[in-house]
Order: C-alpha cells, then sequence, then structure tokens
C-alpha cells in the first residue's frame, strides 16, 4: 500500500472517517454558526497535530506495531489487555452514536413511515457485507471511489447554491468572544478531526503514518474544503435560523432558485454524507472485529466469525443508546469529553511512558 502513488487509498479513508458524520452536527449547538467557519479551519489544524503525535508514538514501535501493541511495550500484557477492553467500548459508542444519528436522519428526512429499527438493520447488513468481502483492503478501494463521490458531490451543491447566498449573514465573526469558537471547534475536533484515532487501531495504517505522514496533508485540506462548503451553503442561505435546524445542508438546499424556478437537491446532500458514512461504519466495524478477536486469542484477523454477533451487538446497542432525536442532536456535546480521554489523554500518557522507558533503557546500558 506504501509502495506508488503519493496518495494512497488510506488518505481518501482518512477524509471518510473525518467527514463521515460530521455533516449531519447541528449548528444549533453553536449560538453563532458564522463562527463555525474558523472553528472549522481549526478543526484541520487540530488533524494535522493529532497525525504529528500519532506518528511520534508509532515510530516506538516495530513496523507492524498498532496502539495495542505499543501499550503492551510501555506498561505491560496486564494493561494492555484492560485497554483493548476499554478501547473496544468506545469505538462501540462510537458506531453507535454515528448510526444512531444517520439512522435518525434517514427516519426523519427520507424514509419517516419506515421504522428506524428496519433502516438500522440495512446499514448494517450493508456494513456486514463490505467487511465480510475483504476486511480492510475492500474498505480502503471503496475509500477511494466513495470519498470522491463525496467531495465532487459538495462542489456541485456549492455551484448551484452560489447564486442565493447571502454574504451579510457572516457577520458579524466573534460576536460572543473567542469562548463560544473555541468550544465549538473542540466540539468539531473532537466529532470529526479526532477519529482518525482509529487508524491508531488498524496495523495496515498505523505503518502508512509511521512513514509517509506528509501524504496526509491532501486529504486534510480536501476536508477541510468540504466543511467550509457545508458552512457557506447552510450560513449564506439560513443565517441565525440554523439555531433551529437539526441537519442545515438539506434544509439550505431545499430553497435553491435558478431563475424563477425552484430546485430541490435535498438528494445531493442525502448522496455527499452518506457515501462517506459508510466508509466510517465499516472501519469502526472492522475495528470492533479485530477488538473482539483480540479478547478470544484468535490471532486471525482475517476471520469473519465474529462480524454477525458484532454487528447484533451494534445494532442493539444503537438502538438502546438513545430515546429520541433530541438526545441523538445533543449527544456530541457529551461525546466530545468522552473523546478527548481517548483521542488526546491516552496516546499523550503513552508517548510519555514509551519516551521514560527509551531514557531508562538508554541509561541501563
Amino acid at each position: 500500500m506504501r509502495k506508488g502513488a503519493n496518495l494512497g487509498a488510506d488518505s481518501f479513508l482518512t477524509y471518510g472517517v473525518c467527514v463521515g458524520t460530521s455533516a449531519l452536527i447541528p449548528y444549533s449547538l453553536m449560538n453563532r454558526p458564522q463562527d463555525q467557519g474558523v472553528a472549522i479551519i481549526l478543526g484541520g489544524i487540530w488533524i494535522l497535530a493529532l497525525f504529528t503525535l500519532y506518528r511520534s508514538i508509532l515510530r516506538f514501535g516495530d513496523e507492524h506495531d498498532d496502539l495495542f501493541d505499543l501499550i503492551r511495550l510501555a506498561f505491560g500484557r496486564v494493561i494492555s489487555k484492560l485497554m483493548i477492553y476499554v478501547y473496544g467500548i468506545f469505538v462501540l459508542l462510537m458506531i453507535g452514536k454515528d448510526l444512531a444519528i444517520v439512522w435518525g436522519t434517514i427516519g426523519n428526512m427520507m424514509l419517516p413511515k419506515q421504522t428506524p429499527q428496519f433502516v438500522a438493520a440495512l446499514l448494517v447488513i450493508h456494513i456486514f457485507l463490505i467487511c465480510i468481502q475483504g476486511g480492510m483492503k475492500t474498505i480502503l478501494h471503496l475509500s477511494v471511489f466513495f470519498s470522491t463521490l463525496c467531495l465532487l458531490t459538495n462542489i456541485v451543491i456549492l455551484v448551484f447554491s452560489i447564486q442565493d447566498i447571502e454574504a451579510n449573514y457572516f457577520f458579524p465573526l466573534f460576536y460572543e468572544g473567542w469562548k463560544p469558537l473555541f468550544q465549538e471547534s473542540f466540539s468539531i475536533s473532537t466529532n470529526s478531526s479526532g477519529e482518525i484515532m482509529l487508524f491508531l487501531l488498524v496495523p495496515q495504517i498505523c505503518t502508512e503514518i509511521r512513514t509517509t505522514i506528509k501524504r496526509y496533508l491532501f486529504p486534510v485540506l480536501c476536508i477541510m474544503m468540504t466543511n467550509l462548503i457545508k458552512y457557506v451553503v447552510s450560513v449564506g442561505f439560513l443565517g441565525e435560523y440554523l439555531q433551529y435546524v437539526s441537519i442545515p445542508g438539506a434544509v439550505a438546499s431545499g430553497v435553491l432558485t435558478i431563475g424563477n424556478a425552484q430546485i430541490r437537491i435535498e438528494s445531493l446532500v442525502i448522496l455527499a454524507w452518506f457515501s462517506t458514512a459508510i466508509i466510517k461504519f465499516s472501519i469502526e466495524y472492522y475495528i470492533l472485529v479485530r477488538i473482539a478477536s483480540k479478547l478470544t486469542g484468535n490471532g486471525n484477523e482475517s476471520s469473519t466469525f465474529y462480524l454477525f454477533p458484532v454487528g447484533l451487538i451494534v445494532w442493539s446497542i444503537t438502538m438502546i443508546m438513545f430515546q429520541n432525536q433530541l438526545e441523538i442532536i445533543r449527544f456530541p456535546e457529551t461525546y466530545a469529553i468522552y473523546a478527548t480521554v481517548f483521542q488526546i489523554i491516552i496516546p499523550v500518557v503513552l508517548w510519555v511512558g514509551l519516551k521514560l522507558k527509551g531514557i531508562i533503557r538508554a541509561r541501563l546500558q
């Protein structure tokens, strides 16, 4: 995967994971949505900061080591086994959150007469087939197609929308100071940028991060471009009304006009985020299966034995996590607190532990 072009499939996977469900995070979390453009830029910078941290950690290990291997190297087998359980619970929470956001959106916007459980079953089965077909290799190939589709679709949406955008809706900036801006940036970073933490749990991608981190600059730019398109279209159409809208892009696209004709491109909006959501679901699902394999002592990562039971657990967890759509909409704020522990605090502690162990070993020699 590393040989050849400067832009690998894992670069597209970065785009899919970070864009994934971020388009469904409502702007109602922020009192002044016009400030979210700056927050999006800060979120892109945060991705680069995390990649730098993760590369520093991975360079302590061998070529095929992942996060759990490095935890075992720094803190021993017992702590490593415990962290497998802990990260398994967190990834389960992550996919439960993401799946609930997507199926809630589909249930309310696209298939209001169908039950959410039925929609969730279709999604889980679809992801199950992707993973059983070829595991990580298939996910990487699909990420190239779906990520390209999402980016091009967003550009088309911007082209259709540009004539109806109101420039005055983007001002004033920083009306309520810097604190809300950094709060929103924190929410974006943990719900979107920080999800690259998943890569630490996939040995193939750990190898790429350790050796060829420059290739991730391009997907970061594309992520920022996509989120900024969402920002321009949503804020430019709806302004302060975004505080009361749960799915801004779809609502904004419903009022587009060309001349005297009104056109509706909600289907393009749905296509854009759903294509990347599939990528994110797939890698989360793959990681959960891999963790299940580790916990049971099965070293064969290509085993498909755990795909079906893990799918049932994911489906069940998603159904019981939230009571209604309002809880789903507000959960990204709470999730940000949990995510910080796994995306930042544990990796930093691991880096410190590996650094100290290296210093001690050097002195003993």
